[in-house]
This record gives C-alpha cells, sequence and structure tokens, in this order.
C-alpha cells in the first residue's frame, strides 16, 4: 500500500506539465505501480473486518 500510495504522490508533478485531473486519473489507470495502493487498501479493509475465532 506504502508503494502505490508513494507512487501516486510523485505523478502530482503532472499536474506541472498541464495535466488535468482527469487526465491524472486515466494515467493512474494505467500505471502498475498504482494498483498496489488499491489491493493494499483491500487487504486492510478484509484484515479488519474478517472475524477471529476464539478458542
Amino acid at each position: 500500500m506504502v508503494i502505490g500510495f508513494t507512487f501516486c504522490i510523485l505523478y502530482f508533478n503532472l499536474f506541472v506539465f498541464g495535466y488535468s485531473l482527469f487526465d491524472y486519473l486515466l494515467f493512474l489507470l494505467s500505471r502498475w505501480e498504482c494498483y498496489f495502493f488499491v489491493v493494499g487498501v483491500v487487504l486492510v479493509i478484509i484484515s479488519l473486518v474478517r472475524k477471529e475465532k476464539k478458542v
């Protein structure tokens, strides 16, 4: 999750080159590094929601 979020922050520099928010989001969807953030968030949610069996 940290790797994906780091790359999303690093790609904020695209706004300096004239990218719009829509172009930025399309660029993020085309980069495989940014999918780590989504996968990490899903894993965190699963770990929080999952119920543990008490012995």
